[in-house]
């Protein structure tokens, strides 16, 4: 216990705890350690702003279960350009230079956005960092104030997992056996990829780390568990660079809907609501959120109403038509058409159509009117299942057809 208090006590004093919170910090998303100098570290940005990395981030290699390697200029590692929101920056070693002696594949250099230095006990600043083997940690740090501060760790900091044999030469690497440091069952950071999961919504903090155990046994249980938040890839496997989904996307953009054309009454009124947006501009000249709509203010007909509102996603308009009624003598009672579409915005290119009454067919169009998908009814039922592959990320439209011939169309995103 007290070789575990000094070793917090000396990881305290190396930088600040960072508090994490979902979606809203750089983290690492895929980890390579492939053959020879074939090594990558991929960044994601979940957040709906650009990030800028010169002068506040940095990336450490932790060699060896080295707990001082933040005061090493070599293994210190400057990051510079701008991450875009939800997208990635691809690291990869600049061996593409004459005369390195073993140079980054084809297959990974392709993949490759961003070089760190190939300078392996030279005297360029980061030099030594891209160059784990399956036994190092790596961490992301961030200047917070004056302080570097850890807002991801990959592996232990300060400490070295074995091999097979029980020794540290050659170089071991964490398994995914328990206590996950003493070779036993299969390597997992060391010939192999790992792409962080879709659930993971931020990274591993100082304060997390600190519980993975003691730096002697790994504290059966709790030491570094990779697949807690990785999947394991095959050794050299570099498909899967420079794109990562995760979940902070998919939950935070507002789909404008104003809801199925109607037919009402003259003198009748008719509520709309467009959701929570920054901005609305409506057809009637409105810029409220809410409006109502009567047969004094449009006339009588069918009458267009439309919105456009933006937020920090973009532009997004949606069109109902209402039709008022001069004949008040006769009120009808139509049972009257909806449709559900969920989940949307569509994951997984998947989704799921519950209409009020039996569905004849489910149409995918573009925004230019083009069809992407036709999908028939062949027996009465009320919920289709709609799957769209080989559909790229967009704003379609959906047009369910009823078995009265019938439509109502729906907005949909698909991420």
């Amino acid at each position: 216990m007290k070789k575990l208090l000094l070793f917090v006590t000396a990881l305290l004093s190396a930088g600040a705890i960072f508090a994490q919170t979902d979606c809203s910090e750089l983290f690492i998303s895929e980890y390579v350690e492939g053959w020879n100098n074939n090594k990558s570290m991929e960044l994601y940005n979940p957040t709906s702003t650009a990030i800028t990395l010169d002068n506040v981030y940095r990336l450490i290699r932790w060699s060896n279960g080295n707990s001082a390697a933040n005061t090493d200029p070599l293994y210190v590692l400057p990051l510079t350009g701008t991450i875009q929101p939800y997208k990635v920056m691809v690291m990869i070693q600049d061996t593409t230079k004459p005369g390195q002696d073993t140079m980054v594949w084809p297959t990974l250099r392709k993949r490759g956005t961003w070089l760190a230095p190939y300078d392996y006990g030279g005297t360029t600043p980061g030099g030594n960092v891209v160059f784990w083997n399956g036994d190092d940690a790596v961490s992301l740090q961030k200047k917070i104030g004056s302080t570097w501060t850890d807002v991801d760790i990959f592996g232990e900091i300060g400490v070295r997992p074995k091999n097979w044999q029980g020794t540290y030469s050659p170089s071991g690497a964490w398994t995914d056996t328990k206590p996950y440091i003493m070779g036993n069952g299969v390597y997992l950071t060391k010939s192999h990829s790992l792409k962080r999961k879709h659930t993971i919504l931020h990274g591993v903090n100082l304060a997390t780390m600190i519980t993975y155990g003691n730096t002697q046994t790994g504290g059966v249980p709790d030491s570094f568990d990779a697949l807690l938040e990785y999947d394991t890839l095959a050794v050299n496997f570099f498909d899967s660079l420079g794109t990562h989904w995760c979940d902070c996307k998919k939950v935070t953009h507002p789909v404008l809907e104003l809801g199925v054309d109607q037919s009402v009454n003259a003198g009748d009124t008719v509520t709309l609501d467009a959701g929570v947006f920054t901005t609305y501009t409506w057809s009637t000249g409105s810029h409220s959120r809410i409006v109502k709509i009567d047969s004094a203010g449009v006339g009588y007909g069918t009458k267009k109403v439309y919105c456009v509102v933006t937020d920090t996603y973009g532009t997004q308009s949606d069109t109902v038509r209402i039709t008022f009624k001069r004949n008040q003598g006769i009120v009808e009672h139509n049972a009257g058409l909806s449709i559900s579409i969920q989940p949307n915005p569509v994951t997984n290119k998947q989704f799921t159509v519950t209409g009020s009454q039996n569905i004849s067919a489910v149409e995918v169009i573009s925004i230019v009117g083009k069809t992407i998908c036709s999908k028939p009814v062949n027996s009465s039922q009320k919920v289709v299942k709609v799957s769209l592959s080989d559909v790229s990320e967009g704003i379609y439209m959906v047009r369910v057809t009823f078995m009265n011939n019938q439509s109502v169309t729906k907005k949909i995103i698909l991420q």
